[in-house]
C-alpha cells in the first residue's frame, strides 16, 4: 500500500491536473513554456522553463501569470495574483494549489482550490 501511495504521489508531482475548483467554481490552469517562442503546453512541472506562464480561466476572469522565479517554489505571479503549486511554507501542494489576490490596500484574499469532487 505504501508503494502504491508513493507511486501515485510521484505521478501527481509530474502531471498536475489542469482542472480545479476554487471557492466552488471551476478553474482551468494551462501552463505553457515560451523561452523559445513556441508556447509549448507543459504537463510536467519538472519541464517548466524561464519563459513559462500559466493561464487561469476562472469565473469571468482570464489571467496570464508569468513564472515567479522564487527559489524552491513553483509559482506564477503578476504581483496582484498568485498561483502556486509549491512554496517554502506548504511544500508541494499540487492537489490544492494556492490562488491568492493582493488588494490595493495590501489585503490578501486566499481562495480555496482543490481537485474537482
Amino acid at each position: 500500500m505504501v508503494f502504491f501511495q508513493s507511486l501515485l504521489s510521484i505521478l501527481l508531482v509530474l502531471h498536475p491536473s489542469p482542472l480545479f475548483e476554487c471557492d466552488g467554481e471551476p478553474l482551468t490552469a494551462t501552463i505553457r513554456n515560451n523561452l523559445n517562442g513556441d508556447f509549448a503546453l507543459v504537463k510536467d512541472l519538472d519541464k517548466i522553463d524561464e519563459g513559462s506562464f500559466v493561464v487561469l480561466e476562472w469565473k469571468d476572469l482570464s489571467l496570464m501569470l508569468p513564472i515567479s522565479f522564487q527559489v524552491s517554489e513553483i509559482s506564477f505571479t503578476d504581483k496582484k495574483w498568485l498561483w502556486s503549486y509549491k512554496d517554502q511554507t506548504n511544500g508541494l501542494h499540487i492537489d490544492k494549489p494556492r490562488l491568492a489576490q493582493l488588494l490595493p490596500r495590501g489585503e490578501i484574499i486566499e481562495y480555496q482550490c482543490s481537485l474537482p469532487s
